[in-house]
């Protein structure tokens, strides 16, 4: 085991679309995967395990911001994939945002 922490930064995957690119050091050239930069609200609310309806809550009062940096995008919140790894580490988002089919490294 390492104490190594991976790498996390800004990246276009092939469709041009800004993603979070995440290595395992800073030797890598090609990032392990990627992870979009947002997630929808209830996402959030379920990689943090709080109850959809509370995050929901707590983001029409700015309460989630307490947890995670919320935006605001019309009517709806996207959650900052970068604040939720500081909140609850890189191995949690993953294992919620893993496509389905995917084998976890």
């Amino acid at each position: 085991m390492t104490d190594e922490q991976p790498v996390i930064g800004p990246a276009l995957d092939p469709a041009a679309d800004l993603v979070l690119a995440v290595r395992g050091d800073n030797s890598a050239t090609a990032p392990d995967y990627e992870l979009p930069p947002t997630v929808p609200l209830d996402t959030a609310s379920e990689i943090l395990g709080i109850p959809v309806a509370d995050g929901r809550k707590l983001a029409k009062t700015g309460g989630y911001h307490a947890l995670v940096k919320v935006i605001p995008v019309g009517r709806k919140f996207v959650a900052s994939t970068a604040g939720l790894i500081q909140a609850v580490g890189l191995d949690k988002v993953r294992e919620v945002l893993r496509p389905p089919g995917e084998v976890a490294r």
